[in-house]
This record gives structure tokens, C-alpha cells and sequence, in this order.
């Protein structure tokens, strides 16, 4: 298991000082998350349209939280993920145990990677075009004032 913990020592410290039976890497803060991510079978995380749409490129399915402490903003992501059929959602991660192994049963997870692999996300390269026209028209409208 890969554990990205961010800038959180904390857990980063309690997570190698864990004794466990399965192989584990524990990093804190990096700038390689995506090399990481080229490693991964699925993504566990929060629901932040960065994490959830870089899994989702790399064709990886994710397990997401979303109770009443997911940012408002997030919260759309999980009804996606669940629509899409690309991943679970937990209301906590204290249901992370029974998750992953729904994730890891050979059916589910080649489903979930079935689905993942029909997205194409192209917004990258539409959003220039969308801000491109929503420039013009600022524009437009500032000269016919």
C-alpha cells in the first residue's frame, strides 16, 4: 500500500510506526503524486475534482468520503463517482476495511476500470476556448457601453 500523507507528519509518523503485515510506503508531502498513482490498482482519497479527475485519467478507480465534513463543492464529485459507476462512497472512512475489499473482489474491480476507461475528459483543452470566448464577450460588451 502507497499512503501520500501530504504535509501531515503526524500521520505519516503514526503510519510507519504501525506495525502491519502487508508491505506499506508511507511519503509525506511530494510533487510525484502521479508517479505514485502510475503504481496504484484504485485511488482512496477525498473528493476534490483534482484527485478524483487525476485518478480517473489514469484510468484508476477511487473510493471517496462524503458526509457532512465534505466541502460543499466536493460533494457533486460523489454523486458522480456513484453515477458513473467509477468507484464507491463512503459516508466514513471507518468503512474503509469493508470497501477495499469490495474494490479488490476481481469482478467489481475490473467493472470499475471498465468505466473509468469509456471517460474521456477533454475539459483541459476546452477550458482555454470557453475563457477565450468569455474574454471576447467581456470585451464586446465593454465597448458597446
Amino acid at each position: 500500500m502507497i499512503f501520500i500523507c501530504g504535509r501531515n507528519e503526524k500521520l505519516a509518523n503514526a503510519l510507519r510506526a504501525q506495525k502491519s503485515r502487508l508491505p506499506r510506503f508511507v511519503e509525506g508531502f511530494t510533487k510525484n503524486v502521479n508517479a505514485y498513482m502510475h503504481l496504484a490498482d484504485f485511488f482512496i482519497g477525498k473528493p476534490g475534482p483534482g484527485s478524483v479527475c487525476e485518478a480517473l485519467h489514469l484510468k484508476l478507480p477511487v473510493i471517496v468520503e462524503c458526509n457532512a465534513w465534505t466541502l460543499p463543492q466536493e460533494r457533486y464529485n460523489t454523486t458522480w463517482v456513484l453515477e458513473k459507476e467509477v468507484g464507491i462512497v463512503l459516508h466514513s472512512f471507518r468503512e474503509i476495511v469493508k470497501a477495499v475489499g469490495q474494490m479488490i473482489e476481481p469482478a467489481t474491480l475490473a467493472r470499475y476500470r471498465a468505466n473509468t476507461a469509456t471517460l474521456n475528459n477533454r475539459a483541459v483543452f476546452e477550458i482555454p476556448g470557453m475563457m477565450n470566448q468569455i474574454l471576447e464577450e467581456s470585451i464586446r460588451s465593454a465597448a458597446a457601453d
